[in-house]
């Protein structure tokens, strides 16, 4: 008959079991880490998209104005400001902050972008 084959070395087997489960630990907290960052990156660029839609309204701005569009529509088309006898491209990022359920909160402005309007 054959009898079960029982393992008479069973010094290895507690360091091997806390090194499998430090090994998950740490990759557990690697995924936590780079899951974190992650989220504080994504909040930390909020004016790039500003920036993008600043420089997008400038080309198309000159490409309008080069194929005749009246200055007064491309005004309005393009909301653009005027300040001392200059013209400006203004766009701004802001977020609702705070409140209950909607109430009580504040808008707050993130980022703003004026422009100079290309000539």
């Amino acid at each position: 008959m054959i009898k079960s084959i029982k393992l008479k070395n069973k010094k290895g087997d507690l360091p091997v079991t806390l090194f499998v489960i430090g090994i998950f630990a740490v990759c557990g907290f690697a995924l936590l880490t780079f899951f974190i960052s992650d989220f504080k990156t994504t909040n930390s660029f909020v004016g790039l998209s500003v920036l993008q839609k600043i420089n997008s309204n400038a080309d198309e701005y000159l490409f309008y104005k080069n194929h005749g569009m009246s200055e007064g529509m491309l005004s309005t088309l393009f909301n653009i400001t005027e300040e001392y006898d200059r013209k400006y491209f203004y766009k701004e990022k802001s977020e609702f902050q705070g409140g209950f359920f909607g109430f009580g909160g504040k808008e707050v402005l993130l980022f703003s972008v004026k422009y100079q309007v290309p000539s």
